[in-house]
């Protein structure tokens, strides 16, 4: 009997999984850990850039990747073709049991918190609304893909639309001055402090654009493949710097810097200064939508490399079920009983610093290997010229080493 047919991921669902997975509840927080460490304003909307444009670089040789090894399924099939097989199961160790369930549960918990602005929670609380929609989410992914993926295109689509919504109402009411903009504290500074302070916000700046790359472990259920996946992180990467920037901008028009530094939660503090005492209701619901989409889009990602992982016999044969509907229950599952685990014990926090660093890491290592496999083995890609390619790889590459040089010395 021949198994039914998987769902098939169109363009624009493979685009609100990129949306969805990068922006949850950074932009309504980063903004002010970021001005504490450069105090400038400007300065900081070229970080929000650098950060985009290597981000983009990243999808953009992912895409080489995918055109170099079309046979390969994810970025776990590009570690074994390039590394040894000890450095897959590394890459493994740290996606399934670091990287993915340690950015979903602390997404999960900031839903959890944001909801306790409509109904009360204690910790305990918290904890069972974290684990709540993470049951339900799953429940939703192995029953039917076809609304799962509805679901996420819906949420990323109000998401979008609502930071919009956010970006009108902090600049309509011309409450602001332009004069915040070149107000800043890094005068006296030399250069190599500027330099490890630029690097240093690039942390939430990155961690913002975080997310990029999981919609490739779906790359087998995509109409058109790699293509339509590479397509999706480049035009997904564009639309999230353009809210980034509007949204940041509209922060700093209204708040001075020395505000922005104080307040846990920008989008409220800044739209009580413009629209009054309502501001918090309508942020918390445009987190809980956003968080919600992010949340979703990391499961989404996450059962797909665990039974990639399971397929190729680096994780027990029961992690690669699927149901007839060709959907990863399984893995679906395992994750949900591991991330409930998290919550419960709150194990999740003493990673958590790390989980940039990790990805960061396997980013590096990934780029620098297939950059030399690249330049010795004189690859030809179509569609791709051979010098902007080298160029793209290598900046990468130096980035991704200064980040990491970066951490250790800040650490």
């Amino acid at each position: 009997m021949q198994p039914a047919r998987t769902y098939q991921l169109s363009f624009t669902s493979c685009l609100g999984i990129v949306i969805g997975s990068i922006i949850g509840s950074g932009i309504f927080m980063v903004p002010s850990f970021m001005i504490k460490i450069l105090p400038s304003p400007m300065m900081l909307f070229a970080v929000w850039i650098v950060a985009a444009i290597v981000s983009i670089i990243g999808g953009l040789v992912v895409i080489g990747m995918g055109t170099a090894f079309p046979q390969a399924r994810d970025l776990l099939d590009y570690y074994h073709m390039i590394f040894p097989k000890w450095v897959g199961y590394l890459f493994n160790l740290g996606s399934n049991w670091i990287i993915n369930p340690f950015g979903t549960v602390i997404v999960g918990f900031v839903f959890a918190e944001y909801l306790g602005y409509f109904f009360p929670l204690d910790p305990i609380g918290v904890k069972l609304v974290t684990i709540a929609l993470l049951l339900t989410l799953t429940i939703i992914n192995t029953l039917n893909m076809e609304i799962a993926d509805r679901f996420q295109i819906l949420f990323t689509g109000t998401k979008v639309f609502s930071i919009i919504l956010l970006v009108v109402f902090l600049l309509v009411p011309g409450k602001g001055s332009i004069q915040h903009f070149s107000m800043n504290e890094i005068g006296n500074w030399n250069t190599i402090k500027i330099i490890g302070a630029f690097f240093a916000a690039s942390t939430g700046a990155l961690n913002a654009f975080d997310g990029w790359y999981l919609v490739s472990h779906l790359t087998p259920e995509v109409k058109g493949g790699v293509k339509t996946v590479g397509k999706s992180i480049v035009v997904g990467l564009l639309i999230c710097m353009s809210l980034y920037l509007l949204t940041t901008f509209a922060y700093q028009f209204v708040l001075t810097p020395h505000e922005i530094a104080n307040s846990n939660m920008v989008a409220v503090t800044a739209l009580e200064k413009v629209m009054g005492g309502w501001a918090p209701a309508l942020v918390t619901v445009l987190i809980l939508i956003s968080t919600t989409s992010s949340v979703n889009a990391f499961l989404i990602s996450s059962s797909r490399l665990m039974q990639s992982t399971a397929e190729q016999k680096m994780l027990p044969a029961l992690f690669k079920y699927k149901n007839k509907k060709q959907i990863p229950v399984a893995a679906f599952w395992i994750i949900f009983i591991f991330q409930t685990m998290l919550v419960i014990t709150g194990t999740y926090e003493i990673l958590l610093d790390f989980t940039l660093f990790v990805v960061w890491l396997f980013v590096t290592v990934l780029t620098g290997g297939f950059l030399y496999i690249y330049i010795r083995e004189k690859l030809v890609l179509p569609g791709f010229r051979r010098i902007p390619m080298i160029l793209a790889c290598s900046t990468l590459l130096v980035f991704g080493i200064l980040y990491l040089l970066n951490f250790f010395i800040t650490f």
